[in-house]
């Protein structure tokens, strides 16, 4: 009796393992799902990026694209041009009342400007606004641009600043897959969470090997889920960065993937993957273990009785 109370404390301590990391993974995919839904939450978690400090840079020297801005700018502004002067790079994207970058997430895109300033080492994200939270969103920087140099503080034509067609094509890329990977999050979530309220019921109860079969394909099913998304969201992520840098170069416009998002996505993934092996191994524990053995001994008193009694 003693020895078996031992055995069963510590096949509990063994649950601790994949405890910690369900709840890891359950925390850490909801970051990545809700991270940037509101301003001010978690903005350095986006999906990708893309930097407008620069957009329209050297208005005078990348040739068709910007000769009817500069046609206008001269016209209308020709005093704003000179005061901004050699810093026209910087202050450029206020005088067309955009932001300086816009940032899309899993649910939703949000836009700000630079703290303290676009060229300050280690500058920040400072969010001043986002679009509402929802599955499958659709990001149109295109749409966005021309309504707010529409309202900004010059009397500018939208069609004037007309951003390159391809970087637009690889935001709808971008785009394309969302859906996808907002429901591989939420298939992920609830299953690390159901592999945590198991771990919960394994802790109380003790690691039988309904809890260890239980727990593994859940957590299996888990794992798939969050390293799809985590992949995709990944893929996408640098592709279309390097989509948006080569076509926006002479612009101005510029994309990074979300460093911090790839980190914690992973690490979700990789903390599912942990409580996934630890339930295997408490399977494989419980199957060497006197478990079977008294399945076996079991089976062998039953055989033993039912011939006793057949020769009566």
């Amino acid at each position: 009796m003693r020895s078996r109370g031992t055995s069963k404390s510590a096949g509990r301590a063994f649950v601790l393992c994949p405890l910690i990391f369900s709840a890891a993974a359950f925390a850490l995919a909801l970051v990545a799902l809700f991270a940037g839904s509101k301003p001010g939450q978690m903005e350095d978690y986006h999906v990708i990026s893309i930097n407008m400090s620069n957009f329209g840079h050297d208005l005078g020297g990348i040739g068709g694209f910007f000769s009817s801005v500069v046609a206008t700018l001269e016209s209308s502004i020709t005093d704003e041009l000179n005061e901004i002067g050699n810093d026209i790079a910087d202050k450029l994207s206020a005088e067309l009342g955009i932001s300086q970058w816009y940032s899309l997430h899993v649910m939703n895109a949000c836009e700000g400007n630079y703290a303290p300033n676009a060229t300050s080492p280690g500058a920040w994200f400072n969010q001043t606004n986002c679009t509402k939270t929802e599955a499958g969103f659709q990001f149109n920087l295109s749409s966005v641009l021309d309504r707010e140099i529409e309202v900004g503080p010059l009397d500018l034509n939208p069609a004037d600043l007309k951003i390159p067609d391809g970087i637009q094509e690889a935001i709808n890329y971008l785009n394309g897959f969302l859906l996808a990977i907002f429901v591989l999050y939420v298939i992920g979530i609830g299953f690390s969470g159901i592999v945590f309220l198991l771990c919960i019921g394994a802790l109380i109860i003790g690691p039988s090997t309904m809890f260890s079969v239980a727990s593994a394909i859940t957590a299996t099913l888990a794992t798939l889920a969050l390293g799809i998304a985590s992949a995709i969201s990944t893929a996408i992520a640098k592709k279309g960065a390097s989509e948006i840098n080569d076509k926006g170069d002479d612009v101005g416009i510029s994309a990074k993937a979300g460093g911090k998002f790839m980190i914690i996505t992973w690490v979700a993934f990789g903390s599912i993957v942990i409580a996934l092996v630890s339930w295997i191994a408490i399977w494989l524990k419980n199957r060497r273990s006197g478990v079977p053995r008294r399945q076996r001994r079991s089976n062998k008193e039953r055989a033993s009785y039912e011939k006793n009694h057949s020769r009566v």
